[in-house]
C-alpha cells in the first residue's frame, strides 16, 4: 500500500536518467478509481505523463522511472471533468457517508494492481497526519513502522462523498450516497459544514430529502441554508415540508427574503404559512401545524378508517389521535386511533372518543401547552380559536423538538 504524503515531490527520471520534474499531483479515473496521469512540477511550469508511461513508481526508492520515448507534456489544470488527488481530495473537507460525519483527509491510500495505481481509501485518522507531516523529513522505511504503531483511521473512497465536489461524476455520487441516509444525520452533516458546502450539498439533494434533513438541523443552520439559496428552489425545499416548520424557518429570516420565498411558493402552502406567521412562535398558534388528517362526527368507524386509508402517507406519523369536528367545523372531540383498530365498523366514531376534549386556543403560551401535555400525558393536542373552530394539531415531537432547541 503506497500513500499519497509518500509520493508528492518524488523525482521523476527519464529513460536516459535525466530528471524531468517531481510529482506534484495524481489524477485519478473516477469511473475506475485509478491513476491515470501523473502531474509533474517542472522547469516552464506542469507537465502530465500518462500512467502507461511510467516504468517504475517507487517511495522506498525515492524514485519515478518513465518508459523509453516518454515525453511530458503541457497540463491544463482548468482541464474539466477531473479528479486530481492533491488538489481536490487533501486537506479538504469530506463526509464520510459510512459512518456519518465530516472530517478532513490527512492523506490518501493507493494500491498497485498489476500495471494499475488504485485508490483505495483516504486517512483520516493521526496515522495520516503524521505521515504526512513528517514525510520527506525521515526515511520512507522509518515513517511506515511510525505509522503503523499509531491510530489507523480509513475510509474507504466507495463511502466517500466529496463536499466540494470537482465534477458532475462526483456530485452524482454524493447524490446517491447521501439519499439513504437518515435525515437526522444529514442533519448533522450539514451543521458541520461551512455556507458554501451547505449549499452544494443542499443543492445535490432532491427537495423531499433536502427537507426532512433540513428539518432535523438547528434553526440557525435551517435560515442560512434557505436564505443562501435561489428564491424558486428555497420555495420548492420549503413546500415539502409541514407548513409549521416552514413557518419557523421563513420567521428566521429578513422580512425581504421572507415575502420573495413566499411569493414563489405555490398559493396554497404559502396561505398555510402565513396563516402560522400571523401567530407568536411562542404560542399555541406558532407551534401547531395545519397540515394534518380530521375526522367528522356524523362518521361510522368502518368510514373513518376507509377515509383514512386514502390520507397522505407523510400525515401517518402523526395519526395518533383524530380530531373529530362538527359540520360546521367547530372541534366536537378526540379518538385515539388504537380505540378505532378493533371497533365494529357500523359504531359510531363518537362512542369511542376520549371522555374530555382538551384543547388550547391559538393564543395559549407555549409554557401551558408544555404544562398541558405533561399534565395529560398527550400525544397530540388539539388548538381551536375564539368560536371553537379546530385551526390546528400540536403533536409531543412538536413540542420536544422546540424545548430541545431551547425555545
Amino acid at each position: 500500500m503506497l500513500h499519497l504524503s509518500e509520493v508528492l515531490g518524488l523525482p521523476v527520471f527519464d529513460a536516459n536518467g535525466s530528471r524531468v520534474g517531481r510529482v506534484d499531483d495524481l489524477r485519478v479515473d473516477s469511473h475506475r478509481g485509478a491513476v491515470d496521469v501523473v502531474i509533474l512540477k517542472a522547469r516552464g511550469g506542469s507537465r502530465a505523463v500518462p500512467w502507461s508511461a511510467v516504468a517504475s513508481f517507487s517511495p522506498e526508492h525515492r524514485r519515478v522511472g518513465l518508459v523509453d520515448g516518454a515525453e511530458p507534456s503541457p497540463w491544463n489544470p482548468g482541464e474539466p471533468e477531473t479528479l486530481c488527488l492533491k488538489r481536490d481530495v487533501l486537506d479538504r473537507q469530506i463526509i464520510d457517508t459510512q459512518g456519518r460525519k465530516v472530517v478532513r483527509v490527512n492523506d490518501i491510500a493507493l494500491e498497485p494492481a498489476g500495471e494499475s495505481l488504485l485508490l483505495r481509501r483516504v486517512e483520516v485518522g493521526l496515522a495520516g497526519a503524521v505521515r504526512r507531516l513528517l514525510a520527506g523529513v525521515i526515511s520512507p522505511r522509518l515513517l511506515r513502522r511510525l505509522a503503523d504503531g499509531l491510530s489507523q483511521q480509513g475510509i474507504p473512497w466507495d463511502y466517500v462523498g466529496m463536499v466540494e465536489p470537482g465534477s458532475a461524476r462526483i456530485r452524482l455520487k454524493v447524490h446517491q450516497q447521501l439519499a439513504k441516509m437518515h435525515p437526522a444525520d444529514l442533519a448533522d452533516i450539514l451543521e458541520d459544514l461551512g455556507r458554501v458546502e451547505r449549499r452544494e450539498i443542499v443543492s445535490a439533494l432532491d427537495p423531499e430529502t433536502a427537507a426532512q434533513a433540513l428539518s432535523e438541523a438547528e434553526p440557525s443552520v435551517q435560515a442560512a441554508v434557505v436564505e443562501g439559496m435561489h428564491v424558486d428552489r428555497a420555495a420548492d425545499l420549503l413546500e415539502e415540508m409541514p407548513p409549521d416548520e416552514a413557518a419557523d424557518i421563513l420567521g428566521d429570516l429578513p422580512e425581504e427574503r421572507l415575502h420573495a420565498v413566499l411569493e414563489a411558493m405555490e398559493d396554497e402552502e404559502a396561505d398555510d404559512v402565513r396563516e402560522l406567521l400571523a401567530f407568536r412562535e411562542d404560542s399555541a398558534g406558532g407551534l401547531m401545524t395545519t397540515d394534518f388528517f380530521r375526522g367528522r362526527a356524523s362518521w361510522t368507524v368502518g368510514e373513518t378508517l376507509a377515509t383514512l386509508q386514502k390520507v397522505d402517507e407523510d400525515l401517518i406519523p402523526e395519526l395518533d389521535e383524530i380530531p373529530l369536528v362538527d359540520d360546521d367545523g367547530k372541534l366536537f372531540g378526540i379518538v385515539p386511533l388504537v380505540r378505532l383498530v378493533r371497533a365494529p365498523g357500523g359504531r359510531p366514531v363518537t362512542e369511542f372518543m376520549r371522555r374530555e376534549v382538551r384543547a388550547v386556543t391559538t393564543s395559549t403560551p407555549f409554557k401551558e401547552v408544555v404544562e398541558r401535555f405533561e399534565k395529560y400525558h398527550l400525544r397530540a393536542l388539539a388548538v381551536v380559536d375564539e368560536f371553537g373552530d379546530l385551526k390546528g394539531m400540536i403533536n409531543i415531537e412538536d413540542v420536544l423538538s422546540r424545548l430541545v432547541k431551547g425555545d
